[in-house]
């Protein structure tokens, strides 16, 4: 009989899908025992107040210039049962996740949950059974704090929610990053993936989040029909190179 297993949570839950693969594999090589789910929903993406499928989709059209197709507003508050001994791995160093839990934590009202504090770097299936085990049971007031935490996001409404320098979530606006594009764009010609790279590159060196290359591309492109940067041939933005208009 392994002891470890029959001490497990009934119940693991994850907030991304590279932690739901990582957990699934570890409960299908035996490591792991009970079952898994994700609760998910993009919280680090899109207006907070009034979010429903179609203000969703407006927002994506108008910050990255497409729709995905997953654009829904899943009901996560009814993911666990309160009798089931449940364990959260929740990842702090990553915005999609730790959005995510707080928002499931402001909504849950779970008693018999622990919390399993990771990163990507330091996870691996082997030696998951030790952290669900040992991990401790959160108190009623941390997942108070959580929830807090949330509520304040939310009266914030930004369009993200993303990791700062200082690893803290904290909201921002799209135009947070015209800087950056501003800044990294020259009078001369340059090719647009050179431009977006050095942006990805500073803020990297910046260790601060930022919604991807996709959102950057169209932001520049918006730039373009302002007349705040202009490309030097019709074709699309990823494609072409870009000057600054300014003198």
């Amino acid at each position: 009989m392994n002891h470890e297993t029959d001490r497990q949570p009934a119940i693991h839950i994850t907030f991304s899908e590279y932690s739901l693969d990582t957990v699934s594999s570890a409960i299908s090589s035996g490591e792991l025992s009970g079952s898994c789910i994700l609760v998910a929903g993009n919280w680090h993406l899109g207006p907070l107040k009034e979010r429903n499928d179609p203000a969703l989709a407006e927002w994506f059209s108008e910050h990255f210039g497409y729709v995905p197709d997953n654009v829904t507003i899943g009901d996560t508050s009814t993911a666990v049962k309160n009798q089931e001994r449940a364990c959260a791995w929740v990842n702090p160093t990553s915005s999609e996740e730790y959005a995510n839990f707080l928002h499931w934590a402001s909504i849950c009202k779970l008693r018999n949950i622990s919390l399993i504090r990771f990163s990507a770097q330091d996870i691996h299936p082997i030696g998951m059974a030790r952290l669900a085990v040992t991990a401790p049971q959160a108190d009623p007031n941390e997942i108070e704090l959580y929830a807090r935490e949330w509520a304040n996001l939310v009266e914030e409404n930004a369009d993200f929610r993303l990791l700062n320098p200082s690893g803290k979530l904290r909201s921002f606006s799209a135009s947070h990053f015209d800087k950056y594009i501003t800044g990294a764009t020259s009078n001369n010609w340059t090719s647009s993936p050179e431009v977006v790279l050095h942006i990805m590159e500073t803020l990297g060196s910046e260790h601060q989040d930022f919604p991807g290359d996709i959102f950057l591309y169209h932001r520049i492109e918006k730039f373009v029909t302002s007349g705040i940067v202009e490309k030097q041939t019709d074709s699309d933005v990823t494609q072409t190179k870009i000057r600054s208009t300014s003198r």
